[in-house]
């Protein structure tokens, strides 16, 4: 077993101000308090003008504003070289922070960086559990207002299956969730009250949950089934990967394509998160310490508190090797490549140690850079 820290140094990417006439509210020291008093909820984006990564933010933030508009969701910018109190009252020690004020307080902003991922997220966190939806239109709506939602049906609003399904959405900070107990609207779903379905607009479009009734197993359900059956990777989907609470990826590193692959994904659907990553995606492979020459290779990567990393032995990443591969792990007869190292202290100078404790804070972030150590 071998263990590896690997580092990084900081570099700027760039951010510009948010266009005067968008939906997005500027935020000063002479309005900030005001607004967060007089809104229940305010997001607030901390950006730098010289921050290219608040840059690729703008456009996805600004279009939120206006979806959000309509929900009397303000979503504020504060310009932190210029505010420097309240970024600093505010602990912002990098760009682009966000927070969600709700009711006054601040709480950490932990949704995605594109329109869809900013909406769910801020709606969720801010509304019911489950949507109520009173019939077949409703539903339909529902259905369209999201990349992945989840619906239940009930007979009525109460009951063992109710409340799990209840308990499983309070606990998603992701999915929105909507509830109804038209009848019409299950007949149409095809299913028989109660039931949970799954939508969404990729793969087959849907999935219905068909395990025993509980929290878990309905968080089970949407954990496997809300993600692509593979995943190309990009730093835009690296949350949804790393983050998964599967907690395993199984990664094929080429830059051909792969139908097998896809077909290895769906015997395996949620016991790994299964994605693809081509030779231009170098922040991965230098971190994973994949050379071009090494691909086509396939990796099985543990995103626990300690990160560690399982490659196939050399000679190439077939569809029969990557099968073996799997069953080997599944086994528990690999061993990982390398340990990942507690979390030095201190940590936020300029050069960084990146372990897998940190690997979602550091290394999924494209403001910075990495590099591997020996």
């Amino acid at each position: 077993m071998f263990k590896s820290a690997l580092v990084i140094a900081l570099v700027a990417l760039a951010c510009v101000a948010h266009a005067a006439d968008d939906d997005v509210l500027t935020l000063t020291s002479d309005n900030f308090d005001s607004t967060i008093e007089q809104n229940d909820f305010v997001v607030v984006e901390f950006f730098a003008p010289w921050c290219g990564h608040c840059k690729k933010l703008a456009p996805e933030y600004a279009k939120a504003a206006t979806i959000l508009k309509e929900d009397g969701i303000v979503l504020g910018a504060v310009d932190a070289t210029v505010e420097s109190d309240l970024a600093s009252r505010f602990g912002v020690r990098g760009y682009p922070t966000l927070k969600l004020f709700k009711h006054g307080e601040a709480t950490e902003y932990k949704g995605g960086r594109t329109v869809d991922t900013i909406v769910s997220y801020v709606r969720k966190a801010t509304g019911p559990p489950a949507v109520e939806l009173a019939d077949v239109d409703a539903v339909n709506s529902f259905k369209e207002s999201g990349k992945v939602v989840v619906v239940g049906y009930f007979d009525k609003l109460d009951g063992h299956e109710y409340k799990a399904f209840i308990d499983a959405a309070k606990a998603d900070e992701d999915i929105s969730y909507g509830v109804t107990t038209n009848a019409d609207a299950a007949s149409d779903a095809g299913v028989t009250a109660p039931a949970v379905v799954l939508y969404k607009k990729f793969d087959e479009g849907k999935n219905v949950f068909d395990a025993e009734w509980s929290r878990f197993n309905i968080a089970d359900f949407v954990t496997a089934n809300k993600l692509p059956s593979v995943i190309p990777f990009t730093m835009d989907v690296a949350g949804e990967i790393f983050q998964s609470k599967i907690g395993k990826i199984a990664f094929l590193f080429t830059d051909e394509e792969n139908e097998a692959y896809s077909e290895i994904a769906k015997e395996y659907k949620g016991k790994f998160v299964f994605a693809t990553s081509d030779s231009s995606q170098t922040r991965l492979t230098s971190y994973l310490g994949v050379e071009k020459s090494d691909f086509p290779t396939f990796y099985i990567l543990e995103t626990g508190a300690q990160m560690k990393k399982f490659p196939i032995p050399e000679g190439g990443a077939d569809a029969d090797a990557i099968r073996a591969h799997i069953e080997e792990y599944l086994a528990g007869n690999l061993k990982p490549h390398f340990k990942s190292e507690p979390v030095p202290e201190p940590n936020d100078g300029p050069v960084t140690v990146i372990v897998g404790k940190n690997f979602d804070e550091i290394v999924m972030d494209e403001s910075k850079d990495v590099s591997s150590r020996p």
